[in-house]
C-alpha cells in the first residue's frame, strides 16, 4: 500500500504541470493528452490489484493473449518513440553554434501589437544572439493571427529596434502561418539576397528538433539556439511535440 503512494505523488505532481497552464491561457493538445496520460496512471496505481486480477483473467483466453500483447506492443512503441524524440529534442536545445549565421527567429502568438511572453523570450535570446555576432543579420517569421493587430514579424521587428538592433539587421517573412511556412518563406528570402543557406534557427528548446527538420525539407541547413521555457509549461509543449513529431516524421504531414 505504501508503496502504491510513492507511485501516486510524482502522478498527481505531474497531473498539476499539465493543469496549470490551463489557467495562464495556455491550451494545446498537449494539456489533454498529457492529463489524460497521468489521470489513467493515477487510476491504474490506485486499482491496481483489481487491475492486476483482471490481467491475470484475460490472460487465460486466446483473445485476451492477443490483446494485452497488442496494447503492450503499441505502448512499448509509444514510449521507444517519445524517447528517442526526447533525446534529439534535448540535443537540438544543447546545441552551440560554431559560427555566426543568419538567424531565423521562429514566430509566436501577439497580444494585439505586443508580443506574448513566450515570444518576449524567443525576442530576449535573438537579441543576445545578434549581440553576440554583430555581423549576422536576422530574419523574424510569422503572419498575422488570431487576435493580432500586426503581423508576428512586424512586431518582432519592433521590438529588436527598440532593445537596441539596428533595423537594417533585421528583414521580414511576414506571410506564414506555421513553422514549415516559416522555413518556406525564409529559403525563398535568402535566395532572393543570395545569401548563405546554412542558419540558426532560434526559438524555444522543445520545438528547435523539428525546426531543423523542417529546415532540411525547404533546403536550409539549420544550428539551434534555445530561448528560455518557463519550467511549468515544459511538460505540455514537451507532449505537444511528441504529437507534432510523430505527424511530421510517421505519418508524413508537415
Amino acid at each position: 500500500m505504501r508503496i502504491r503512494y510513492l507511485f501516486l505523488l510524482p502522478e498527481l505532481v505531474l497531473l498539476f504541470f499539465f493543469v496549470a497552464p490551463i489557467f495562464k491561457r495556455i491550451i494545446n493538445a498537449g494539456n489533454f493528452c498529457g492529463a489524460f496520460a497521468c489521470v489513467v496512471l493515477l487510476a491504474a496505481t490506485w486499482f491496481c490489484h483489481p487491475l492486476w486480477q483482471a490481467i491475470r483473467r484475460l490472460w487465460t483466453h486466446l483473445a485476451g493473449k492477443i490483446g494485452i500483447c497488442a496494447v503492450s506492443l503499441v505502448l512499448l512503441a509509444g514510449v521507444l518513440f517519445c524517447g528517442a524524440m526526447s533525446v534529439q529534442m534535448v540535443r537540438a536545445i544543447s546545441s552551440v553554434p560554431q559560427t555566426a549565421q543568419t538567424a531565423v527567429v521562429l514566430g509566436c502568438h501577439v497580444y494585439g501589437t505586443e508580443p506574448s511572453p513566450m515570444l518576449k523570450r524567443r525576442l530576449e535570446a535573438a537579441r543576445d544572439y545578434l549581440n553576440q555576432y554583430p555581423e549576422t543579420v536576422c530574419i523574424v517569421t510569422g503572419g498575422k493571427g488570431f487576435g493580432e493587430d500586426i503581423t508576428e514579424a512586424e512586431t518582432m521587428k519592433t521590438w529588436l529596434v527598440e532593445h537596441g538592433i539596428a533595423a537594417s539587421r533585421i528583414l521580414t517573412e511576414d506571410k506564414s502561418t506555421d513553422t514549415q511556412e516559416n522555413l518556406q518563406n525564409t529559403a525563398a528570402i535568402l535566395a532572393e539576397n543570395n545569401m548563405d543557406t546554412h542558419i540558426t534557427v532560434i526559438s524555444d528548446g522543445f520545438h528547435l528538433y523539428r525546426a531543423t527538420i523542417l529546415a532540411k525539407r525547404a533546403g536550409l541547413t539549420a544550428d539551434t539556439w534555445s530561448a528560455y521555457t518557463k519550467p511549468l509549461y515544459v511538460p505540455t509543449y514537451w507532449v505537444r511535440e511528441w504529437m507534432a513529431l510523430f505527424q511530421l516524421l510517421v505519418l508524413g504531414h508537415g
